[in-house]
Formats: structure tokens, sequence, C-alpha cells
């Protein structure tokens, strides 16, 4: 898979367990869960995931029903109950986005440079 695939657009493959067409609502239907983020304070119910089987390309709209509880203290504590839908249609091929180049000036410590740096390499961005 084109590494830009992967960066700009996350798309999932699993060669070994995902196939055919036929086996992506079964597939997510198991694995759903592990597309969205849940934990305490915080919960994910919906998620879109672009999938490649073979040479084609599908988008996946999983939705889930949580299930949450009250902590003693902090938040609220969710999870995943069970997927309760899993949609998808074929897509073309995800194209390469345009990228440009732009110029900042930016007043910084050194703590700051370090972080945004860090920052910009988790999200793919060249300086």
């Amino acid at each position: 898979m084109e590494k830009y695939l992967k960066d700009e657009y996350d798309v999932f493959e699993d060669e070994k367990y995902l196939t055919k067409e036929e086996e992506i609502k079964e597939y997510f239907e198991d694995c759903g869960s592990d597309f969205m983020e849940c934990g305490q304070g915080y919960a994910q119910d919906e998620a879109d995931v672009i999938c490649k089987i073979g040479n084609k390309f599908y988008k996946v709209e999983i939705k889930a029903e949580l299930g949450s509880s009250k902590q003693e203290y902090g938040d609220r504590l969710y999870w995943i109950d069970e997927i309760t839908s899993v949609e998808y249609e074929e897509i073309p091929k995800p194209q390469p986005k345009e990228k440009f180049v732009c110029k900042y000036s930016l007043v910084l410590t050194k703590e700051q440079q370090y972080t945004l740096e860090e920052y910009m390499k988790k999200l793919n961005i060249e300086f």
C-alpha cells in the first residue's frame, strides 16, 4: 500500500482476515470497537474507516452502543457494549492530498519548539 494512503487517510488493511468484500460486515462487527476510543470521561460511538481489500477501497461506517458507569472519583467510565451497525460502500481510490509550502515566523522557547516539532512529526508534516 502506498505510504500516503496510510499517512493521509489512515487506510486500514488486514490481508490475513479481511480478504473479500463479503467479509466486511462480519469483520467490523467483531473488531469495530478497535476503531473507537472510550475511557474515563470520553466516548466515541461512531467511526468511519477506509479499508482496502485487494485493489478496492471501501468506506465503512461503524456505530456502537456504549456502556458506562459512575466512578467514585472523576468522570464516568465508558466502553463499547456492542457494535449495532456496520454499513459500507465501495469508493474510488483516495488520491494524494495537495500540499503546498507555507512559512511561519514563531517566537518559542526550546520546550515549545520541541513539542511543536513532535506534534508536526505525528501529523506527518514536513518541516
